[in-house]
């Protein structure tokens, strides 16, 4: 039997989709694939043996996704806060979390060709997905089975996985053009203003209908003046007192910046910033503990 690793990044970007985790969709298909050299003697050979381990891992998923609630984030899911002094934790697993594009995709152009299947407005559109309907359309429209596979795999009809297929592809057809990377200038003054501590250079940047979003916490900010509010606020203040340092890197197939202390360190946390017309209109700032 081919070393069952070599289908290991494809089974995560797979998991990855179907919890909207990182670190779950590891631990996942670690288990899987252990689980599947253990029954290495079931597979009979009669479907490719990426097919047989696709079906164990999307079984996997199903079973994972019934104990628990599904992954969002807060500018989806709740109202903007309304005090920039007061933040609310949201609960542990509650959110969608990045991936650096180095733990997603083996070279640049597979990251070229597969971004949009990890973008991260696509993945919380796909957890608003039932589970089912949801590994159906990924089976189908990103790995490429056909529905009868998907039949067998999910022990549906091949009317319900049409029926998935369709409800899924109407609730997907909303989802938002993928989003270009900031321009140059643009982001260059973008870090300078972090960097520096320049807070009043960094509201300058914001367009009056910004949005920004911190998960773990469930507050998050609309508008330029709520944005500015927060950061020159107390519940901000002491974070940026202690400094930053900016750091572009790639994920989800797109570009990001990894903020650390300006001394070094661990990276404490990676954010999306989307700019149209020269102004930035969205923060999404993955924060770790």
């Amino acid at each position: 039997m081919t070393d069952l690793a070599t289908y290991r990044p494809d089974l995560l970007r797979h998991c990855y989709r179907m919890l909207g985790s990182f670190a779950d969709a590891e631990d996942l298909v670690q288990d899987v694939l252990v689980k599947a050299l253990q029954a290495k003697d079931s597979y009979r050979g009669d479907a490719p043996l990426e097919h047989w381990l696709m079906r164990i891992a999307t079984n996997a998923c199903l079973n994972e996704l019934a104990r628990r609630a599904r992954r969002g984030l807060p500018h989806l899911d709740g109202a903007p806060g309304s005090d920039p002094a007061t933040l609310v934790e949201g609960e542990v697993g509650q959110w969608l979390t990045p991936a650096l594009d180095t733990q997603l995709f083996a070279t640049p152009q597979q990251a070229l060709e597969l971004r949009e299947s990890v973008a991260i407005a696509f993945l919380a559109l796909l957890q608003r997905l039932p589970p089912k309907q949801r590994a159906a359309v990924l089976l189908k429209d990103v790995v490429g089975w056909t529905a009868e596979n998907i039949a067998e795999a999910l022990e549906l009809t091949l009317a319900a996985v049409n029926s998935a297929l369709f409800r899924a592809r109407e609730t997907l057809a909303g989802k938002p053009a993928p989003s270009e990377d900031p321009p140059p200038a643009v982001l260059r003054e973008y870090i300078r203003t972090w960097e520096e501590r320049d807070v009043d250079g960094l509201v300058a940047l914001l367009r009056a209908d910004v949005t920004l979003s911190m998960p773990p916490f469930a507050t998050w900010f609309h508008g330029k003046d709520a944005v500015a509010a927060f950061l020159r606020g107390p519940a901000f203040a002491p974070r940026w007192a202690l400094g930053f340092r900016a750091e572009p890197v790639r994920a989800n197939g797109r570009l990001a910046l990894a903020f650390s202390r300006p001394t070094g360190g661990p990276t404490t946390s990676i954010q999306f910033v989307d700019v149209a017309d020269g102004r930035v209109v969205s923060m999404l700032s993955f924060i770790r503990a």
